[in-house]
């Protein structure tokens, strides 16, 4: 991991979430919490799936993803781009 990590960063392409991201991110949570019905205290990895959604969104990329439940719901909330394979 320490390797890709590296390799990543090297090619400048490590996306980290800013703070606007974070402090987004618990909007989002609290609009997913009361219009879809989720669990925050049950649905830890959700939190990451925001932040990687906001963040990808912040820089106009693509989320590529098989998770299709969760990021159409966040989707829902925030648009970006997604892509589910």
């Amino acid at each position: 991991m320490h390797d890709l990590f590296k390799t990543f960063r090297r090619l400048g392409q490590l996306l980290v979430p800013s703070e606007e991201a974070y402090e987004d991110a618990g909007g989002v949570l609290r609009q997913l919490q009361a219009v879809h019905g989720y669990r925050l205290r049950q649905a830890h990895s959700l939190t990451h799936d925001v932040l990687i959604a906001l963040s990808v969104r912040a820089i106009g990329g693509t989320v590529v993803t098989q998770n299709q439940q969760d990021l159409l719901a966040i989707q829902s909330i925030r648009p970006f781009n997604l892509s589910l394979v």
